[in-house]
């Protein structure tokens, strides 16, 4: 996030609620599918908030293909204790899912311990690399 948002700074850990991770696509730059939200009632995402300016909000708009490869909207988040967040969310029409690369949820399973999301979500980014799965 630093890299393409410099002014950025982290705010904290929330999770989605009734939306499942996913990866799906191709990136040629890492070389297999890329990570997708789509809703499933049973499930959670969780990621890091960012506090992000407008240059920050063009930049991400450009990295993520907006409008042309992905959408975005506002969506609620939810942190630990209940405290309720908006947040801008990128996300576009499932393709199927697929089996990411090596190095791309290294970089997911990255983020996520930078963000101090819960130990249990990294533990299940971490058994995708051996399994090949998407989450359940």
């Amino acid at each position: 996030m630093r890299q393409r948002c410099p002014s950025s700074s982290f705010f904290k850990r929330a999770f989605l609620l009734g939306y499942k991770l996913i990866f799906e696509g191709y990136s040629i730059n890492w070389k297999g599918p890329v990570s997708n939200v789509v809703e499933s009632s049973d499930d959670i995402v969780w990621g890091g908030i960012f506090k992000i300016n407008e240059d920050d909000l063009a930049a991400l708009d450009c990295y993520e293909g907006y409008p042309k490869s992905y959408n975005r909207r506002q969506v609620a988040l939810e942190d630990d204790e209940g405290k309720e967040f908006r947040a801008i969310l990128y996300y576009r029409v499932s393709r199927g899912s697929g089996e990411p690369s090596r190095d791309y949820l290294n970089k997911i399973i990255e983020g996520a311990r930078d963000c101090g999301l819960p130990e249990e979500y990294i533990i299940k980014l971490s058994e995708l690399l051996d399994s090949g799965e998407g989450l359940r």
